[in-house]
């Protein structure tokens, strides 16, 4: 029998009496593959990439987070960077920005070459700890080699387990979820060539966020393809794809997703993914902006209805100026217009792939990836 600590909380509703009859039949055999909220879990706040020190929404919530356990003791860890002196770059950065924003919070740092027992002895004082960017396998391979568990990543765990937070940037972003991506673009992980778990490529991550795998400089990069296709290689459901300047908040007891930041992030679910050839078809997207509200374990256990099909007209055709900022928020653009009500077929090009997308009625998009005809 599962322990009660893992029932949902009692504002998560089920969306039909068929899916709460499944829930509870889930609990009561003991078995289930759907990860449950843990109570008194603490949160993650996760950010895309390119966080400046003038971004207030994410440092006066990371401040917040860190100071529920009591008073408020940061630990930056640069275990993602390979370079002595891009590590001292960073901390110096990312310590005089957070002297500016809470000058009398005490400030620590901790480098993959620091000692287990240095670096336990950080974590067990933190009550918030922000990862950078860098390599995110650089992360897992120093605290979760191979998935196993190491001194370092319970005390992560404890972290967790008495309030605190654990944030990251970038590649700080990438190594939550149990199974995180590596590296590989959108246009080989459709390619005919690749072949499932080499592209893209992929590995055990961090393991702190159970409901999803996360995705960084998610619009900036145009990553929709790729994440729909490491779901589909990794048998996930839902992908969390943040952008650069953007921040979720995932309350660990609850399950929920916040938005933070006046940028965008994005929810994939490909609980209804239809594969023909090397076309991926029927994925749905829904933009988490700021304010919105998720749960990942309500949407983990509903089932959802078949995406419409696919409209004819009218055909909105998103148009790239190569280089710059119109490029860069190209495919957010796509998700913005199909999100919309009757707004019709969006469609874009890019290096090597193309993605179309539509509504599908109840405020997200239907979306289909493939390699550029």
């Amino acid at each position: 029998m599962k322990s009660l600590s893992n029932i949902p909380a009692p504002g998560l509703r089920l969306s039909s009496l068929t899916t709460l009859i499944a829930f509870i039949t889930l609990i009561l055999s003991g078995c289930t593959s759907l990860p449950l909220p843990l109570r008194g879990a603490g949160h993650l706040l996760i950010v895309g990439g390119g966080l400046d020190n003038d971004l207030r929404p994410i440092f006066e919530r990371l401040l917040a987070l860190a100071s529920k356990p009591g008073k408020p003791h940061i630990v930056i860890a640069t275990t993602a960077i390979t370079m002595e002196k891009d590590q001292l770059d960073e901390e110096i950065d990312k310590s005089e920005a957070f002297r500016a924003w809470a000058p009398n919070v005490p400030v620590e740092l901790i480098r993959r070459s620091h000692s287990t027992e240095q670096t336990v002895a950080a974590f067990d004082r933190a009550t918030g700890i922000f990862f950078t960017g860098g390599n995110q396998e650089l992360i897992a391979q120093r605290y979760r080699p191979g998935g196993k568990e190491t001194p370092e990543w319970l005390a992560l765990k404890r972290l967790l387990a008495r309030g605190g937070v654990i944030s990251g940037g970038s590649a700080g972003a990438a190594m939550m979820s149990d199974v995180m991506l590596l590296g590989g673009g959108n246009a080989d992980s459709l390619s005919d060539r690749s072949r499932p778990g080499q592209v893209p490529r992929m590995g055990p991550g961090m393991a702190f966020l159970p409901w999803a795998v996360t995705d960084s400089h998610f619009f900036e990069r145009d990553r929709a393809g790729r994440l729909v296709v490491a779901l589909e290689n990794s048998g996930r459901r839902l992908g969390l794809g943040v952008g650069e300047d953007a921040a979720v908040e995932v309350n660990l007891a609850t399950g929920v997703v916040t938005g933070i930041t006046g940028s965008d992030s994005l929810l994939i679910d490909v609980s209804h993914l239809k594969r023909s050839g090397q076309t991926r078809s029927n994925v749905r997207g829904r933009l988490i902006r700021q304010g919105d509200r998720v749960s990942l374990p309500r949407r983990l256990a509903t089932e959802l209805p078949p995406p419409p099909p696919k409209p004819t007209t009218p055909i909105n055709t998103v148009r790239f100026a190569f280089p710059g900022q119109n490029r860069q928020l190209g495919q957010w653009r796509v998700f913005m217009g199909a999100s919309r009500p009757h707004s019709g077929l969006w469609r874009t090009r890019l290096d090597g792939w193309q993605m179309e997308a539509w509504p599908d009625g109840r405020g997200e998009a239907v979306f289909e990836v493939s390699p550029s005809p």
